[in-house]
C-alpha cells in the first residue's frame, strides 16, 4: 500500500498578475501545508517549472499578462506537464470554463472563492492526481 496523501508533499505554483492575490493564496496556503511559489505571468511560470519536484499543482488565473492562464494550460499540456491545474478567476463565463475542462483543468472557481472550498477543491485535485500515479 502506497503512502497517504500529505499536502506538504506538494508545491502549489500560483500564477496570478496581482501581488496581493498572490500573498492571499500564499498564505492560505501555507495555513494549510502546502508549499507554494508565485509568478506574475504564464511565461515566467514556463521558464522556472523544470526546478520543481514532481508533485506540483497549478493555481492560475486566466486573465493574465501575455499569454492566458487556458494558453497556459494548454502549453503545459503540450510539454507533457500534467499536473493538477485549478483556474481561480473572475471570468465565470461558460465558454472559458469549456475550454478549461477541454484542457483537463482539475477545477474551475469564480472569485470571491471561499478559502475553505478552494482548500477542499485543491485537496481533492491532488487525491485523484496521486490515486492515479500509483
Amino acid at each position: 500500500m502506497g503512502r497517504q496523501f500529505a499536502p506538504s508533499d506538494y508545491t502549489v505554483l500560483v500564477v496570478d498578475s496581482d501581488p496581493r492575490v498572490c500573498v492571499e493564496l500564499t498564505s492560505l496556503l501555507e495555513r494549510a501545508g502546502y508549499r507554494t511559489r508565485t509568478f506574475h505571468s504564464g511565461e515566467a511560470l514556463l521558464q522556472a517549472i523544470a526546478a520543481y519536484p514532481d508533485k506540483v499543482c497549478v493555481i492560475a488565473e486566466v486573465e493574465l499578462p501575455g499569454m492566458t492562464g487556458i494558453e497556459l494550460i494548454a502549453r503545459l499540456r503540450q510539454e507533457k506537464i500534467d499536473a493538477p491545474v485549478v483556474i481561480l478567476t473572475r471570468l465565470s463565463d461558460v465558454a472559458t470554463a469549456v475550454r478549461a475542462m477541454r484542457d483537463r483543468v482539475s477545477d474551475y472557481l469564480v472569485k470571491p472563492y471561499v478559502e475553505r472550498d478552494l482548500i477542499n477543491r485543491l485537496r481533492t485535485a491532488l487525491t485523484r492526481a496521486h490515486t492515479a500515479v500509483r
